[in-house]
């Protein structure tokens, strides 16, 4: 167990306490840590895992770090079922935005991709090396109130990007962008135009921003327009072509789609241009984002503005005032959006 300083307060655990305890070599709760799984049995490695949390062990700083008790680092944890999880121009750009804040103040952004819950486990085991972290989350509620609370025994600062923290965690502060407003304005816009039927495009890997977007579409419209809903394999442009082509087929009294993102906006152009429809005198075809590749579409894609990249910096600036003591209670901040006009309804 953890040795007793001369005050008689309990020391930080060492490897050798994870070793004593697991009943192993120091040798083999280093490879465990260290991912060098195929010298250590099963067996063995879930007992220093065990140990590992019994003990809340963290491994030891060195040099500069340990003088001041800082790494000089913040993470960046993304859950994302798509090993490719950067292609993702959302969250590239909220990762720039926290990179490039941190940089001007001498920090370093640690970027971590994870695929699934037990990737989770693993880096809770091997979790160390900044400060304090960032995270965003992709799936049902349910799954992603778990990530939140498993991410929030690490005992650091943490923030939740585009979702709100669960209620028993009220020390976790958050940042969205204000998704409600946006979709809204874009399904005025639209029935300003005489739409009455509007499909909904999502991803079907869910996103709590997703998750608004639809619920605040279907607010906006009320009685006035009706909304229908597709989802959409969004890892797979030409899929989700053929996916939004096959409901206009089937749904010719559709007026407008509203891709969740740009990209299934942009799927969504193709797909018209497929069943000979124009855009947008036959079809009105709206995104949400507005990044750069919005503006190569013909007609251009009206969109909503994201500050991804501002949320970034937001986010960097609210982890490091709360490594400083500044940062007080946990902050909630709501981002304002607006909208992109575009050819694409008119």
């Amino acid at each position: 167990m953890a040795k007793k300083s001369a005050v008689g307060r309990s020391s930080k655990p060492s490897l050798k306490d994870v070793a004593k305890l697991a009943n192993v070599s120091v040798m083999t709760v280093s490879n465990v840590i260290n991912g060098r799984m195929a010298r250590v049995g099963d067996e063995v490695a879930a007992r220093v895992r065990e140990a590992i949390r019994e003990l809340n062990y963290r491994p030891q700083r060195s040099g500069r770090s340990l003088r001041l008790q800082k790494e000089f680092a913040l993470g960046l944890t993304v859950l994302h079922p798509d090993r490719r999880f950067l292609d993702d121009p959302y969250i590239t750009q909220v990762a720039a935005g926290m990179s490039n804040y941190l940089a001007t103040i001498g920090y370093s952004l640690m970027v971590n991709g994870l695929r699934n819950l037990e990737a989770l486990d693993t880096l809770m085991e091997r979790s160390f090396g900044y400060d304090g972290f960032a995270v965003m989350v992709s799936g049902e509620r349910e799954q992603r109130v778990q990530v939140y609370k498993k991410l929030a025994q690490l005992k650091l600062p943490m923030v939740v990007i585009q979702d709100a923290p669960p209620s028993d965690l009220p020390e976790v502060s958050s940042v969205c962008q204000d998704d409600g407003v946006g979709a809204g304005m874009l399904v005025e816009r639209l029935i300003s135009k005489r739409a009455k039927r509007i499909l909904f495009a999502a991803s079907r890997q869910v996103w709590p921003a997703m998750e608004r977007r639809a619920a605040a579409a279907v607010a906006a419209a009320g009685k006035r327009a009706h909304i229908d809903h597709l989802s959409c394999s969004e890892d797979d442009f030409e899929l989700s072509i053929r996916q939004i082509e096959a409901w206009l087929r089937s749904h010719p009294n559709t007026d407008a789609v509203m891709g969740g993102n740009d990209q299934l906006g942009l799927a969504a152009m193709q797909a018209a241009e497929r069943c000979g429809l124009s855009v947008p005198a036959e079809l009105m075809v709206t995104g949400y984002n507005a990044f750069l590749f919005q503006k190569f579409s013909k007609p251009t894609l009206c969109s909503v503005s994201s500050p991804a990249y501002e949320i970034g910096q937001e986010v960097s600036k609210m982890l490091i005032d709360l490594l400083n003591g500044d940062g007080g209670e946990a902050q909630h901040l709501l981002m304002p959006v607006s909208i992109v006009e575009g050819g694409s309804i008119g």
